[in-house]
């Protein structure tokens, strides 16, 4: 069984989180994992949570005896605040670093995301030039990894706005030279005939998977072998439909 909400402003996300967490707090089997918004891995259709990264959830749990509840926010960025404030016991869909590693454990992946430079179709950036990396002006989406990866790399972020439909628009008017980002994520905002108008460089490829906060496994020590079990027999079955 699973119980679905969406929400994405700040201060209801928290008082809703809250008022759940208490009521919820006793129950055994049970975890609440959130998701930020980020189509079309997670979004909202018709007051539900939806996406690519729901749909691998419900599939998950329902190899498991784990009962789930799923809520959406903003960004990654409070995502991983809301897991920080032990106000959710789960974050999905996410790749690793540190500042996660820290509160929770990444389970076994659950598919490959690719993060990938778009720009226009004919433009004469190269992506692998030492210029490119020191002067064009790069877009991604705020609170992400990609938002991280760029600045350890020291290139030039100059827009972070929350959703890739900004970065095409951005990026079509020229007001910055590429962006940088999960192709799906890119991808999702065009339809075949636009897509074709840009063109994309596959940077890094990064598992991605669920982050089970270390004090949700302490409680629930079973949890994470339930999980990863059921996410190996389902990339099992899609490999074999494949």
């Amino acid at each position: 069984m699973k119980k679905v909400h969406a929400m994405l402003p700040m201060l209801v996300m928290l008082v809703f989180i809250l008022h759940s967490a208490a009521s919820v707090s006793q129950e055994h089997n049970f975890i609440s994992l959130v998701s930020p918004y980020f189509p079309p891995y997670t979004y909202e259709r018709q007051r539900e949570v939806v996406g690519i990264g729901p749909d691998l959830i419900k599939r998950v749990f329902a190899n498991t005896n784990i009962r789930y509840k799923i809520t959406m926010v903003e960004d990654y960025g409070a995502a991983v605040h809301v897991m920080k404030e032990k106000l959710a016991d789960g974050l999905f869909l996410a790749s690793q670093n540190a500042e996660r590693d820290a509160i929770a454990q990444f389970t076994q992946p659950l598919m490959i995301n690719r993060w990938s430079w778009f720009m226009l179709k004919g433009s004469k950036v190269d992506v692998r030039s030492e210029v490119f990396k020191s002067q064009a002006g790069i877009g991604t989406i705020k609170g992400t990894n990609t938002s991280q990866w760029l600045k350890k790399n020291a290139y030039t972020v100059i827009a972070q706005p929350t959703n890739a439909q900004a970065l095409v628009g951005m990026l079509k008017s020229h007001r910055i030279d590429a962006v940088f980002v999960a192709d799906a994520v890119f991808e999702h905002e065009l339809d075949v005939k636009v897509l074709s108008k840009f063109t994309k460089v596959v940077e890094v490829e990064k598992p991605f998977g669920i982050y089970i906060s270390h004090d949700y496994l302490k409680k629930h020590p079973d949890a994470l072998k339930q999980i990863n079990s059921s996410i190996k027999l389902l990339r099992q079955k899609i490999s074999s439909d494949d």
